[in-house]
This record gives C-alpha cells, sequence and structure tokens, in this order.
C-alpha cells in the first residue's frame, strides 16, 4: 500500500458506519497521522471550524443530513484537496473535477486518488 504520511490529518464524512470504519483504517495503515470522521453535514462543518485538514473524503450524499456540496464549497475555500465517493456518478455542476470513487471502492484506488489530489503535498515533504 502506498504511503500517505506526509499527511497530517484527513477528514473523512461518511454516514455508513461500516464505509467509514473501512476508509479510516485505510488511511491510518496508509501512515495518515489523524483522521477526523463526521456522519453528517453538522459535524463536519464543526471540525472544518475547528481545526485544519491536508484533504478530506466526502460521501456525496449523507441520507437525511443531505448532499455534501455545502462542506466542499467550505474545504475547497481552504485550499484543502478533495476526494468524493458516491453510489451514483451524478455530481453537481461545479464539482466534475473532483475525483469521485464509485461505491464500492478498493483501499488502493482510495489511496491512488488521493496521492493524486495531493501531489502538491507530496513533493513539498519530500525536499
Amino acid at each position: 500500500m502506498s504511503d500517505l504520511r506526509y499527511l497530517s490529518r484527513v477528514l473523512v464524512v461518511e454516514d455508513e458506519a461500516i464505509i467509514l470504519l473501512d476508509i479510516e483504517t485505510t488511511l491510518l495503515d496508509a501512515g495518515v497521522a489523524d483522521v477526523r470522521t463526521a456522519t453528517s453535514t453538522a459535524e463536519a462543518i464543526t471540525l472544518i471550524e475547528a481545526m485544519p485538514f491536508d484533504a478530506a473524503v466526502l460521501d456525496l450524499h449523507l441520507g437525511t443530513s443531505g448532499w455534501s456540496y455545502e462542506i466542499s464549497h467550505r474545504l475547497r475555500a481552504m485550499g484543502v484537496p478533495l476526494v468524493l465517493s458516491s453510489g451514483t456518478t451524478y455530481v453537481a455542476e461545479g464539482f466534475q473535477e473532483v475525483p469521485l470513487l464509485l461505491k464500492p471502492f478498493a483501499a488502493d484506488r482510495l489511496i491512488s486518488t488521493l496521492l493524486e489530489v495531493t501531489a502538491a503535498r507530496l513533493l513539498v515533504a519530500a525536499q
């Protein structure tokens, strides 16, 4: 598995507990120092306002909490690279350039996609 030790803190927003645990475990096993999780938009916004993140993995649709676009807007405004995950290929206008992982996805696909969106951070960490 690829090394993500250069990422200090990653936000994972997912409303399905088993998927959330799988993503969290994958990131920790890949070397991410701190993985913070949220299951709703409100929880995610509280975390975003409390601390900085190096990257984020966001479930596109958070059940009763709605869509994760508000979270995405905030993170993009802060320059945080992000990856969306979903069971559908539909992505709202303005988010087509954000990588989308279709569920179910393999751990190595998650890691490689995070490597792609955080490539600039990897270059800085290597220097």
